[in-house]
């Protein structure tokens, strides 16, 4: 053990402070989570970690992590683990081994259980790098991840026999780790690499009580029969093509209805608040990603591809260089700041084939695109009117909707993972933007050529206080996150929770001062001087599928009636019937109500029950006395029932659509 960890005898002593305190599970000092026999008792300023804490459930979850491993090992001991992190609701552990069926998911679920039972100490160790290697010489991910992560001395986790490389901290022992249950079977592969060797992916989940892990059991059945991608094939809205197009969802004419009313709306909205809507190409020459900085950052993630004569061309990930490219042709002064271009501009990202999933990751997506050039005494404002954008946004989708607002900042040990200005220790000289690692590791001063620069953080905590102040002048409740920023500047990012608590990331407001330095734009100020306007990106949908995806899981497909495919669904009573269920059917399309018509032989209880997975909002039935009083039977979602004139139906209908009725 190094001198440097405190000894086992002094962690026990502190441990033994919560003894009576079973629900702590670790402390906290200075912000750094610790095991509780990490620490003596004479530390000062320690917090302690609760297991319902969020902290405290990620500890157990990654501690449940470990135990699936362990129980992977005694029943498969050729098994060869990988790395066993938390996710969203649960964890997974990466193994080599063969893939398991439901029997043998339920064999290593019952192991777990055993182990449990067993309150197995879970302890910590601390070991050199030349141990470690020894210790785990004949496991190839294990020893990577030693060579990569490990300068002079690391920790293990010890539980019986079963070892694992881990910084921690965990539970104390198994016994803590009582309500989970495994999910599901994937594949993967090492370092998400298609090139290297396929593992087996265990997905399970872990909760401090047995109230918290039925209630997420329930609701996952629950989002089982609201998965997009079910509904999306009962209501014909979009087709996925694993052969033809991975990743590439390609939307029916129904879809399509359901996408263009998203963008008309924020069309609408774009107008309201001054955006000027723009278009882009979906290609541009590589040079314009490694000026913006995208190359650098997102290269693994991007389509990139070269031509015969040499051109080497990307598919865009963003659209921000595109309205930089457009504000760059023409001439500005400070007085026609801001300056605001919107676009439904459609990107693409290579997302791992493993990794594709529906809307949800899709290789291609629609954002509902805003970039703003402005001086920066119009940031604030700015910024507040985006904020307002997005709450007429949600008040008109969503009731009572769950909102959490986070500030993502910099994490300043980091400067290497974003664009940053560096100043010259000798010369003074404040360098232009860049990543420490875009191209080389060791930067030199633009000035001088020595290499004794420091990071300037000035325009990072600016950016940071306008956002921050925005946020407050609204009245808005938020939460700092370091190490979230993007690597252009610090965002605010806004998530919601759906019908099933489920947490969705959507809008995004965020200020770049970076990009145009890159780019050089510049606007005439009033000193008749050049000067760097402020850049703001913003989206309020974030994306168009992913807020589908979101309206048709928290709707289970039953759309408001201005958003729906199938306004009307005419069902005749019989074949006598059928001329004039044509003929109003054609006065509902002139108006522009969106109308099918189910003139099949079916009995009308059949046709209903094969109209519903369409999702209509009415079900219009005709019979004589309908036909002999110009009416049509309106059936609602409620099933209640009533009978209207034509014309009465259609204005009501076309007063509710305007008012974006729910």
């Amino acid at each position: 053990m190094s001198e440097t960890q405190p000894s086992v005898e002094k962690g026990e002593k502190y441990g033994k402070l919560f003894a009576s305190q079973r629900d702590v599970i670790a402390v906290k000092v200075s912000g750094v989570l610790h095991d509780l026999d990490e620490i003596s008792e004479e530390t000062a300023s320690v917090e302690p970690v609760f297991l319902k804490d969020r902290e405290g459930v990620n500890i157990l979850r990654h501690s449940a992590a470990h135990l699936l491993a362990h129980a992977v090992m005694e029943i498969y001991p050729d098994a060869k683990p990988n790395a066993g992190p938390v996710v969203e609701n649960g964890f997974y552990y990466d193994i080599k081994m063969d893939p398991p069926d439901q029997d043998d998911l339920e064999r290593i679920e019952r192991k777990m259980r055993e182990l449990s039972q067993k309150k197995v100490p879970i302890v910590r160790e601390v070991h050199n790098k030349e141990e470690l290697q020894k210790m785990f010489r004949d496991n190839r991910f294990k020893i990577d991840k030693i060579r990569e992560h490990v300068e002079k001395e690391s920790t293990v986790y010890r539980q019986a026999n079963f070892v694992d490389f881990c910084t921690g901290p965990h539970v104390p022992d198994t016994s803590y780790i009582k309500f989970f249950k495994l999910l599901n079977v994937a594949s993967s592969n090492y370092k998400g690499d298609i090139k290297e060797e396929k593992l087996v992916r265990i997905y399970g989940t872990a909760f401090p009580s047995e109230k918290e892990l039925k209630t997420f059991l329930k609701n996952r059945e629950e989002a089982a029969m609201r998965d997009h991608r079910k509904i999306g094939a009962e209501m014909d809205l979009f087709v996925f093509n694993s052969e033809r197009a991975p990743g590439l969802p390609m939307y029916t004419a129904r879809g399509s209805i359901i996408r263009s009313e998203l963008i008309n709306f924020m069309r609408e909205m774009n107008t309201k608040f001054g955006w000027e809507e723009v278009t882009t190409p979906h290609l541009f020459k590589d040079i314009m990603w490694k000026t913006s900085g995208h190359y650098y950052k997102y290269k693994d993630d991007m389509f990139l591809f070269t031509l015969p004569d040499g051109d080497s061309y990307a598919l865009k990930p963003m659209n921000c260089p595109g309205h930089i490219t457009i504000y760059e042709n023409s001439a500005h002064s400070y007085r026609d700041m801001p300056v605001k271009f919107s676009e439904f501009g459609t990107v693409y990202r290579y997302e791992k084939s493993g990794e594709v999933g529906g809307l949800t990751r899709p290789r291609t997506f629609t954002v509902d695109d805003g970039h703003e050039f402005m001086r920066t005494d119009q940031i604030e404002g700015e910024i507040g009117s985006v904020l307002e954008m997005m709450k007429i946004t949600f008040e008109t989708f969503f009731e009572n909707i769950d909102v959490r607002y986070d500030l993502s900042v910099i994490d300043k040990s980091k400067p290497e993972n974003y664009l940053i200005s560096y100043k010259c220790r000798d010369c003074g000289f404040l360098n232009e933007p860049r990543r420490m690692s875009s191209e080389s590791d060791e930067l030199k001063c633009q000035s001088c050529a020595k290499n004794n620069l420091e990071p300037d953080f000035s325009l990072w905590d600016n950016a940071t206080e306008q956002l921050r102040s925005a946020l407050i002048s609204s009245g808005i409740k938020f939460e700092e996150y370091p190490g979230e920023a993007a690597f252009y500047g610090p965002k605010i990012d806004v998530h919601i929770k759906d019908v099933l608590g489920r947490s969705w990331q959507l809008t995004t407001i965020q200020i770049d001062f970076f990009m145009p330095i890159a780019f050089n734009l510049y606007f005439i100020n009033r000193e008749s001087q050049k000067e760097t306007p402020v850049m703001l990106h913003r989206a309020i949908y974030g994306s168009i599928e992913r807020f589908l995806v979101i309206l048709l899981e928290n709707s289970y497909g039953k759309l408001p009636l201005w958003l729906s495919p199938i306004q009307a669904y005419v069902i005749p009573l019989s074949n006598q019937q059928d001329s004039y269920a044509q003929e109003i059917t054609q006065k509902l399309k002139e108006k522009n109500i969106r109308v099918y018509l189910d003139s099949g032989n079916e009995s009308v209880s059949k046709k209903i029950k094969l109209g519903r997975r369409f999702r209509p909002f009415y079900f219009l039935i005709i019979g004589q006395r309908e036909q002999e009083g110009g009416e049509v039977s309106v059936r609602d979602r409620t099933d209640k029932i009533q009978n209207l004139k034509v014309d009465d139906f259609i204005e009501r209908t076309l007063e509710n659509v305007r008012k974006k009725m729910p």
